[in-house]
């Protein structure tokens, strides 16, 4: 084959080579071909679990009151010396115990559904009062074929797969985008599922949005070995000499 139309043909299958992937690298191929809107009311929110940490801030109109109910109050929000979190742990049956109060059952409740127990609870014996309830030591972790993994605070109560994501540097070029597996504990079961983020329905999946405690693991693609090798993180180079050489030749004949 004459060298002036061969070099020109390498670094075309070369390109395309490069391009045919495209779609692997991309989320949710159908997006395009898919519209649609998701209520709030269908997006699950976030429930106590047994392990949760709780930081339940108490107001009324009397400060010394108050100051009753929050002897903490300052650092209750953040981990101590030892890095642990500050707050009611809720117990192994879904247990915390309040000044006052005693004891109560928020397993499965959401932070809405606490303030509302408490407040019921309080007005019994205290006027005026305002409840504030979140979860302080929500965390994901994130393993596998990702930028930068590792275990993730998040500081709201919802955080989708694509935060979490976000925050692990995303995904790297050679992982597995069809088969995200997430692991998950559920009344002391562990639950595993896979998520396929090339797919529009997993917007609309009981895994989009993640739960405490949460485990990502990112499966590395069958090119994980091919695109760590010498010869791929020198095919820009490589292309260039022949871009080059091509060039060369053309312009000689």
């Amino acid at each position: 084959m004459n060298l002036k139309f061969s070099l020109p043909l390498i670094l075309a299958l070369l390109i395309v080579m490069g391009c045919a992937n495209t779609r692997k690298l991309t989320y949710f191929n159908d997006i395009a071909a898919v519209t649609g809107t998701d209520s709030l009311h269908r997006m699950q929110q976030l429930k106590i679990q047994p392990g949760d940490i709780l930081q339940i801030t108490i107001t009324t109109l009397d400060k010394e009151v108050s100051q009753m109910f929050n002897p903490n109050v300052a650092t209750s929000s953040t981990a101590n010396g030892s890095g642990i979190e500050q707050g009611y742990l809720v117990d192994s049956v879904g247990i915390i115990t309040l000044p006052v109060i005693g004891k109560i059952n928020v397993n499965n409740k959401t932070t809405a559904a606490i303030n509302d127990l408490v407040s019921q609870e309080l007005d019994k014996t205290v006027r005026s009062t305002y409840v504030s309830t979140r979860l302080v030591n929500f965390r994901v972790s994130v393993l596998g074929d990702v930028a930068h993994p590792g275990s993730f605070r998040i500081g709201a109560e919802r955080a989708s797969i694509l935060d979490v994501l976000s925050m692990a540097g995303d995904l790297n070029i050679t992982a597995k985008r069809n088969d995200i597996m997430i692991i998950r504990e559920v009344n002391g079961i562990k639950k595993y599922t896979s998520v396929n983020l090339n797919d529009s329905k997993t917007l609309s999946s009981d895994y989009y949005y993640l739960r405490n405690n949460d485990v990502i693991y990112v499966k590395p693609g069958p090119d994980r070995k091919f695109a760590t090798s010498k010869t791929v993180q020198l095919l820009p180079a490589i292309i260039g000499v022949i871009s080059l050489i091509t060039t060369i030749v053309i312009l000689n004949r």
